[in-house]
């Protein structure tokens, strides 16, 4: 399964791209993992570590191009992982030279298309690469820190973020001459740390900041002491586009608790949109052409296997019989040596075992080992093709899925914008047939009505303002959700639900409401937030409950006040979305008859039930 990818191309090294490239994967493949560089062969598997192989190939194109790619499989107790480092370097001047560097790791449960893929960590040999070559993705420099920009530089940023060669995302820090530009980095710096390769980042000076903002508009601009992540295809005279580049804005950046998950959060990001793009045309006629080529030569080894070669017979050496010690003993060595003998006629056909026959003996026990190791090379390369099947057929599964899902819930919300616009008019026209005209025609809602939480990170601070609502679960399982919801609609609806129950609990505080909290979504009070009672469960299915393995993870935290124990079961959950495997969902307990408040466990993809696993 793909964990990581990473394409940068250079113009500045394109004609000795491929030893730069070569060095460091060689200086890797040394140092932190011990393996012997030294033992690959051009065209060959050869191995060169334990339970490590590698395939080293070259290609001259009669154009006067050159590629070469290294491929090395590790078997591991988890499962095989791969690594393998492609450059290129195109004979037209004009063009550039490119590396790329993939990772497959084995999926986590050991089935290939599970719905949360494991995202492998950026390789060491990535940030030498970047140290030693003028690397970019389109028109966005790759560096292993962030670009300082000035003013006069402003212009850079706007064509990478504008620029529609670029696969990567583009990390830009705004600033004003009230921030420190320099420790200002060096915390953007801590914040992208594990993005080198997946994307470029910008801090801004002021004067940048404010020309940069000029140039994209008011709804695509970066604040002062903010991090927007502009994802590729920038359009800024669409209004709507500016949703799909997320902003973290200054309290999350300054809040050294936040530092560690934001990390992640940021990497996670950058490599969902590596892996989502397609190969560009150029890479993916050079990547067919070398799989072609691997392919060829574990055909040949099958082939080569099959035939005796032509080794030269090498005459045993005269042996000498030093004394027995006696004759017993003699006649003991002479048996053995006539039952040996005998088995070996007996297994393999042979006559009379003389040097010339046993010379041939050995060498089709090497062709043997050769065609043996030939075989398990052949038969990684199929089971490495069988789970790149699997996962294109999965990853269509779940795309139809998805947007079967996506439709229904689209429809959903039309119904309910129709709803409420109907709603709206029939008020409006009541307050103007009772002579409040004006009001019903210039009343809107305020800004603060309709300010949603644009990720769940910023949820998550936004519901310690809540009064009677607590987040007692693992801040982890809602972050994990900005990685795949990247327009922030999940946080949107989450935060809906969470001012239902706000408002249901205020309710019962003031005595408005004495039901539990499904009656409250069939009937809301006047006034109250809603939510659809269908989107709502009381509890879980009997299935659940009566699986411990299921039972136990909703098991959440409460406080000791609530449950001597710190953990309750909360069955009672939102739906939030529905979306193939990941489906978001909220649980909490209700404790308004008790602490007077609603402890929220979980907010995260959906728990384990029979049909999800």
């Amino acid at each position: 399964m793909l964990g990581f990818r990473s394409i940068v191309t250079t113009r500045q090294e394109r004609d000795n791209l491929l030893p730069l490239v070569r060095e460091q994967l060689e200086k890797w493949m040394t140092g932190p993992k011990g393996w012997d560089p030294a033992a690959l062969e051009v065209n060959r598997w050869a191995t060169v570590g334990d339970g490590v192989r590698a395939l080293l190939l070259q290609h001259k194109g009669q154009d006067g191009s050159a590629s070469e790619r290294v491929r090395i499989v590790e078997a591991k107790p988890e499962g095989r992982w791969t690594t393998q480092l492609t450059a290129h370097s195109p004979h037209a001047r004009d063009r550039p030279a490119w590396a790329w560097i993939d990772i497959e790791a084995p999926d986590p449960d050991g089935e290939a298309g599970k719905t949360r893929p494991r995202m492998a960590g950026t390789p060491r040999f990535v940030a030498p690469i970047l140290d030693v070559v003028e690397a970019w993705d389109g028109a966005a420099r790759l560096t292993t820190r962030p670009m300082i920009i000035r003013e006069e530089e402003a212009d850079e940023v706007y064509r990478a973020l504008l620029d529609p060669e670029r696969r990567g995302v583009v990390f830009v820090a705004g600033s004003d001459e009230s921030l420190p530009l320099n420790p200002w980095a060096d915390l953007i710096g801590r914040l992208t740390q594990f993005t080198k390769g997946l994307a470029a980042c910008y801090v801004l000076d002021g004067a940048a900041t404010r020309l940069l903002n000029d140039r994209l508009g008011e709804m695509h601009a970066v604040a002062p002491g903010r991090l927007r992540t502009y994802r590729s295809q920038v359009q800024p005279d669409v209004a709507v586009d500016a949703l799909r580049h997320r902003v973290l804005s200054t309290e999350r950046i300054l809040d050294d608790r936040e530092h560690a998950r934001l990390a992640r959060v940021l990497a996670s990001s950058a490599q969902v949109q590596a892996l989502e793009q397609p190969l560009q045309p150029a890479v993916a006629r050079v990547h067919r052409m070398l799989e072609r080529i691997a392919d060829e030569l574990l055909v040949n080894r099958l082939g080569d296997a099959g035939r005796k070669p032509a080794v030269p017979v090498v005459a045993l050496p005269p042996t000498t019989v030093e004394p027995s010690q006696s004759d017993r003993r003699q006649d003991g060595v002479e048996a053995q040596d006539s039952l040996l003998v005998g088995y070996l006629k007996l297994k393999v056909g042979l006559d009379e075992p003389t040097a010339d026959r046993i010379d041939d003996l050995a060498r089709w026990a090497e062709i043997g080992r050769a065609a043996g190791q030939a075989q398990e090379d052949v038969a990684s390369r199929l089971a490495q093709l069988q789970t790149e099947l699997e996962e294109v057929r999965t990853a269509h599964r779940e795309l139809v899925s998805q947007l079967e899902d996506e439709q229904l819930e689209n429809r959903e919300a039309v119904d309910l914008l129709t709803r409420a616009e109907e709603t709206n008019r029939k008020l409006r026209h009541q307050l103007a047939s009772a002579g409040q005209a004006a009001t019903a025609w210039t009343t809107e809602a305020g800004e603060e009505d309709v300010a949603r939480p644009d990720s769940f990170g910023e949820l998550l601070r936004w519901i310690t303002k809540l009064e009677h609502v607590e987040f007692t679960g693992d801040p982890d399982c809602p972050a994990d959700l900005d990685g795949i919801d990247t327009l922030g609609a999940w946080a949107s609806k989450t935060w809906d639900a969470l001012l239902v129950l706000e408002d249901y609990a205020t309710a019962k505080a003031d005595g408005r409401w004495d039901r539990d909290v499904q009656g409250f979504l069939q009937q809301t009070p006047a006034g109250c937030h809603v939510w659809p009672a269908r989107r709502h469960a009381r509890d879980e299915s009997g299935e659940v409950r009566n699986n411990p393995a299921f039972w136990r993870c909703r098991v959440l935290p409460v406080p000791v006040e609530v449950d001597a124990s710190g953990e309750v079961f909360m069955g009672a959950h939102f739906k939030i979305a529905n979306f193939a495997m990941v489906s978001p969902r909220m649980h909490y307990h209700d404790d308004t008859v008790g602490s007077g408040r609603i402890y929220v466990g979980y907010i995260g993809r959906h728990l384990p039930t029979g049909q999800t696993n």
